[in-house]
């Protein structure tokens, strides 16, 4: 149950950011080109560090839609995820042990 609960908090607070700042860009969403050739984007480094897992498990579901990614890749890319997932749900419970919320 633990490990469920913090794959719920990870993916879910990473969804509900991704999909506020999807809102919130209004067609202004940054692109691979744009990131590199300036150094620093808050945008986008706001994406990958607070939407991270959500936008990683939206590119590797397009990416295997497209036929780009081989059933291995696929599964270690789950792998991944997950695993990144439940980290972002670990601070997501501790943040909110802080708060004085009990989760767990």
């Amino acid at each position: 149950m633990t490990i469920l609960t913090l794959l719920a908090a990870g993916f879910g607070v990473s969804f509900i950011v991704l999909d506020i700042a999807r809102v919130a860009a209004r067609g202004h969403w940054p692109s691979v080109q744009e990131v590199w050739t300036d150094n620093f984007r808050p945008f986008a480094i706001f994406l990958a560090i607070f939407a991270g897992p959500a936008l990683f498990a939206q590119s590797v579901l397009r990416m295997r839609r497209e036929n780009g990614l081989a059933a291995v890749d696929t599964a270690l890319a789950a792998m991944v995820g997950l695993g990144w997932a439940c980290c972002y749900g670990v601070v997501i419970v501790r943040c909110a042990g802080l708060l004085g919320m009990q989760v767990l």
